[in-house]
């Protein structure tokens, strides 16, 4: 197979290089392409990604003067891989912080039937010490845990009180979706950090649609999907692990926090819980960017 790769790195340049000498070291017979896109990190770290022979043959770096943005960074990546080479099998794109091993390539070369009849394919995502992150949401999301995300987003002390009682009853109020993990079939979202796109989902789409800054981005491709009549595929067969949280960990809390109130502000426009039907069924083409964040 012939499979693109990209990635964004913030500040974390040392999980990019992990990612692709893991790439690197267990693509077997595969031919692959890696593009990183800097998201304007500090000039310490550009020299750490930028130091002769840290990376692997077959990488390419995209230094952005500015933070565009997890999606936003992985739609240079994914043109400057589409500029070169239409003709990849896969584009795989996500966090920088993933390891790939060789079960990831097993996987996809078993699955050639599964990556044809699908516009994007979730993967099977492992925490180092052994969590299971997908799928990430199955079906949907209850109105209970709607209006809680309405009430944490609604003030920033509040929302700290909310993560605290999470916490204490983390067993009473995880999602279970993830508990079936070895379950092959099509999900409402999978779990940000990895996915892959097919010819499928460039025939159709030709670039991931970005309405945000940072965080929502499940929400954001699934809807995505939907507008095209497509769906988000799980395929457990194909695994690759994950750091978890490497960039986000970086900012401040309140900031954080902050930016995925942004986010819950655009899923609110397609979704709310004081509705007799939650969804209203907008697609992206119905929010415009510029309007709502002016507002």
């Amino acid at each position: 197979m012939k499979i693109g790769f990209t990635f964004t790195n913030y500040n974390n340049s040392a999980l990019s290089i992990q990612a692709a000498q893991s790439i690197a070291s267990n693509h077997g017979l595969d031919n692959y392409e890696i593009v990183f896109v800097d998201n304007a990190s500090t000039e310490q770290e550009r020299s750490i990604l930028a130091a002769p022979g840290a990376l692997p043959a077959n990488c390419r770096i995209i230094w952005n003067e500015t933070n565009v943005g997890y999606f936003e960074g992985l739609n240079l990546g994914i043109e400057a891989l589409r500029v070169q080479d239409q003709k990849h099998d896969v584009i795989v794109i996500g966090n920088n912080d993933l390891v790939f091993e060789p079960s990831f390539f097993a996987g996809l070369s078993k699955s050639a039937g599964k990556l044809a009849g699908h516009a994007v394919i979730s993967p099977s995502i492992t925490t180092l010490d052994g969590v299971h992150q997908n799928p990430h949401v199955i079906s949907g999301v209850s109105r209970f845990r709607e209006v809680v995300w309405d009430l944490y987003f609604s003030n920033f002390a509040l929302s700290r009180l909310i993560s605290w009682a999470a916490r204490e009853a983390r067993s009473l109020v995880t999602r279970k979706d993830h508990e079936h993990h070895g379950q092959e079939g099509p999900i409402y979202q999978g779990y940000g950090a990895c996915y892959i796109l097919t010819p499928k989902f460039f025939e159709k789409y030709g670039r991931l649609w970005s309405p945000g800054f940072v965080m929502g981005e499940e929400f954001f491709l699934a809807r995505q999907l939907l507008a095209g009549g497509e769906q988000m595929y799980y395929v457990p067969d194909i695994g690759v692990r994950h750091h978890d949280h490497a960039t986000v960990s970086k900012l401040p809390s309140r900031k954080l926090w902050e930016m995925t109130r942004q986010s819950h502000k655009i899923y609110r426009f397609f979704v709310s819980p004081y509705r007799s039907v939650m969804d209203n069924g907008k697609m992206p083409s119905d929010y415009d960017r510029k309007l709502h964040q002016a507002a």
